[in-house]
């Protein structure tokens, strides 16, 4: 069983697909590459990477989850916004690994080897990481990523523009079918809307938006439904619908093709007194 799906999106830029349907890109400049986000932590990925790029490698994390960072210190150089290093060392704790392991091998029918199962336990953070802000630029010789800070999904969330070949990279800021916002160390719906409608200010500079789950490309109507869908939940908070889940609750509020998942005290940013009602 392969680990990783390759997708080649044109001649310097592949996606790759891991066994828990997290997708990565590779991002190849003249002189350098960018893998953004390092999956589940499946082996084998270093030796795919070599065999599409000859050019020294720097990983940019999205954020900080456990499905995005896992194969991050396997290579030399790793980015991440300093919002999101808690939550990406939380997901190298032994017993969380484990659980989350196990929980997205039956969320997507996947039969692990012990041996698989033993390697991504295994993982470890980082050794050591710098950190990425709003407007940095990543210089890759002929081709450049621009970081666009973008909280909600958490509060480290970014995306890079790549203006030459029209394209944004989204991580788990747009998606299809629905973003998560409940989690304690999400931003807030308010966030969402404004990282939209900050992604919208610039849609003139990019095409396809390719994203860290689900259809792809997206269209950028998307990032249009995703602030409208914002704009209601923070009108009128009780409009989504309550979901159980193992032994708490969210609630989700579904938008033509996309949903956003919430709970009540993630609805106004946490700096303003709206979240008091």
């Amino acid at each position: 069983m392969e680990n990783y799906k390759i997708r080649k999106i044109d001649d310097s830029t592949w996606q790759l697909e891991d066994l828990f349907r997290t997708y990565l890109y590779l991002i190849e400049g003249e002189e350098e590459a960018v893998l953004f986000d390092a999956g589940n932590g499946f082996s084998g990925l270093k030796e795919i990477v070599s065999s599409l790029t000859d050019k020294p490698v720097t990983v940019v994390l999205s954020h900080g989850h456990f499905d995005h960072t896992g194969c991050a210190a396997e290579f030399n150089s790793c980015k991440i916004c300093e919002a999101d290093v808690e939550v990406m060392e939380e997901g190298f704790n032994g017993e969380n690994r484990a659980a989350m392991i196990q929980k997205f091998s039956e969320l997507f029918q996947v039969s692990l080897s012990e041996e698989e199962k033993k390697y991504m336990k295994e993982a470890k953070a980082p050794g050591a990481y710098s950190f990425l802000k709003e407007h940095d630029v990543l210089e890759l010789g002929g081709r450049k990523l621009e970081v666009i800070a973008a909280p909600g999904h958490t509060r480290g969330s970014i995306c890079l523009l790549d203006r030459k070949n029209r394209y944004l990279f989204s991580g788990d800021t747009i998606c299809n079918r629905e973003i998560l916002v409940y989690f304690s160390h999400s931003a807030a719906v308010e966030d969402v809307k404004a990282s939209a409608e900050k992604l919208l200010s610039c849609q003139k500079d990019y095409d396809n938006i390719w994203p860290g789950h689900h259809e792809c490309p997206l269209s950028k109507d998307l990032i249009e439904d995703y602030a409208e869908a914002a704009k209601h939940i923070m009108k009128d908070p009780s409009i989504g619908k309550k979901v159980v889940m193992d032994t708490e609750y969210k609630l989700l509020y579904e938008y033509k093709t996309i949903g956003i998942s919430y709970l009540y005290d993630h609805v106004y940013r946490k700096t303003t007194d709206k979240n008091k009602k």
